[in-house]
């Protein structure tokens, strides 16, 4: 039998740390981020410090945390992203979600 998977990153060409990365961006100054393990996970950095979590669930989507968040901001219809316009829009939506929460 032939193997039929795909070529290394090529299913998966941007990690959720990237969107973190972006989003952090379109936040603006002061804000930072930085790359969960083996980038399945990053973090958004306020400019007082605080912590905001995107990851991944068990059912495969993205969520946003935030420092006093009860409960995660799910992504409404969003895929992993394969290509740089995804990418952008997606981490734009993440920066509205994370200013609203902090």
């Amino acid at each position: 039998m032939a193997n039929t998977a795909p070529a290394p990153g090529a299913e998966y060409p941007y990690a959720v740390s990237d969107i973190a990365r972006k989003a952090a961006e379109f936040l603006g100054e002061g804000w930072g981020s930085e790359s969960g393990h083996w980038g399945t996970s990053g973090q958004i950095h306020t400019p007082g410090g605080e912590t905001v979590t995107i990851g991944v669930d068990e059912e495969g989507e993205l969520y946003v945390n935030g420092p006093t968040s009860l409960e995660p901001v799910w992504l409404d219809d969003e895929s992993a992203p394969q290509s740089l316009a995804e990418l952008a829009a997606i981490a734009e939506t993440v920066a509205d979600i994370t200013r609203d929460i902090t």
